[in-house]
């Protein structure tokens, strides 16, 4: 029996079957790409962030700005108590722009601001090179001291308004009254 177990594990080991198993690698899993969708997500929520940022940092600047004006603005006060002169002679003052920046539009709303007048009694002219002439018509001679006294803010007051459009203006011609025979009286004006 020794010899029939001996031939039979023999036989054994010559009949097992070697099996080549070729080397597979493991199966790889699919690589998730983000989608168009959550790339222009992720941008836009960095954009945002961005730009908040950049807000938070120019608030304090704004705010000192609008202190700075607001000062200059109480220490010119123009026209306290005074109402507009109907066919008062029109006041005429020359400026010019340093800068080269302002239009005459804008030049009509920063002189309105500093003296406080309605707009509805400035009119600016261009004229070349820069330079404007402004006519103030109704509000009288108050704006003659106004303008070309020396200790006035007035040039101040304006240059705070002007600054908002990039512009640094200086008094070119002092102000003077225009001739009535040159432009009658405006017709008055209802007010509302």
């Amino acid at each position: 029996m020794h010899q029939q177990g001996h031939a039979h594990a023999r036989h054994e080991h010559q009949h097992s079957v070697q099996l080549n198993f070729p080397e597979v690698s493991p199966p790889t899993l699919p690589v998730r790409r983000r989608s168009a969708v959550c790339t222009l997500g992720i941008l836009a929520l960095v954009l945002v962030l961005l730009f908040l940022s950049l807000i938070a940092l120019e608030v304090p600047f704004i705010k000192f700005e609008n202190r700075l004006l607001e000062q200059r603005m109480r220490a010119a006060p123009f026209r306290k108590d005074r109402s507009p002169v109907l066919n008062a002679p029109p006041v005429t003052v020359g400026f010019w722009d340093e800068r080269k920046t302002i239009t005459s539009l804008q030049l009509v709303v920063c002189l309105s601001l500093s003296l406080d007048i309605d707009e509805g009694h400035i009119a600016v002219t261009r004229e070349e090179a820069h330079f404007y002439r402004a006519t103030i018509e109704n509000e009288g001679d108050w704006v003659l001291n106004a303008v070309n006294d020396e200790n006035s803010m007035f040039l101040s007051a304006l240059n705070a308004q002007a600054a908002r459009f990039g512009a640094q203006l200086v008094i070119s011609h002092m102000a003077r009254k225009l001739s009535t025979e040159r432009f009658p009286p405006s017709p008055p004006t209802a007010t509302p």
